[in-house]
């Protein structure tokens, strides 16, 4: 049975939508702190463009494909376990939440500093195999950068005070289980593209100001 198909239609389509969303997101942020955290829609709205192009440049064979590859792993291993926590640490409005997300900053950029050193050091590249894109990003110590990604870019919205960001960081927890135990061999693009779909809790966050959903979560 097919779950779920991909395609360079999908990439472009998504991207295309949280670009609109993350314009959205963007202007309703009221101060600088807000920014970053706003943005996120934007920059996943980047990131699926540039899969898209991964996808027309593997299928042509163009050369252009590998630089579209190490752009998006830039993107999904690099900025993101680096940018996910300290667009929470900003936003965050408790001394005491802050000082415990900081540590998901420190490990989000050791995790980030390893992966670019692993993109700069390592042969890297994409190919698309079974109606997915597999990007090839050899390093050792696979399983446990892994998991230090996974703090950085799931417990920092967890800890927060915030109804709106812990639920964010229950959904980016469901989903990158779900892309890693389904689809473990494509986990880069898969579960990316899950995450891009979770901008919407972003605008969520700006969206409940009007106190239109928070008692359905006190």
């Amino acid at each position: 049975m097919k779950i779920i198909c991909f395609s360079p239609t999908a990439s472009f389509s998504v991207g295309i939508a949280l670009l609109a969303i993350g314009a959205m997101t963007v202007r309703r942020a009221r101060h600088m702190n807000e920014l970053p955290y706003a943005a996120i829609p934007v920059i996943f709205g980047v990131q699926q463009l540039i899969e898209g192009g991964v996808w027309l440049g593997l299928s042509a064979q163009y050369p252009t494909a590998h630089i579209l590859a190490v752009a998006y792993l830039l993107f999904s291993n690099v900025l993101w376990p680096v940018f996910v926590p300290l667009a929470v640490w900003m936003i965050e409005p408790s001394a005491q939440h802050r000082r415990r997300i900081a540590w998901t900053i420190m490990v989000g950029l050791a995790v980030g500093l390893f992966y670019l050193v692993a993109i700069i050091s390592h042969p890297v590249g994409a190919t698309i195999k079974a109606l997915h894109i597999k990007y090839h990003l050899p390093h050792p110590h696979k399983h446990l950068v892994f998991t230090f990604y996974a703090m950085a870019t799931c417990l920092a919205p967890l800890l927060s005070s915030l109804w709106t960001l812990r639920m964010l960081g229950i959904t980016l927890c469901i989903s990158m289980i779900t892309a890693y135990v389904i689809y473990t061999m494509w986990f880069a693009s898969v579960w990316c593209f899950f995450a891009a779909l979770i901008s919407a809790m972003v605008f969520l966050h700006f969206y409940a100001r009007r106190g239109c959903l928070r008692a359905l979560f006190a």
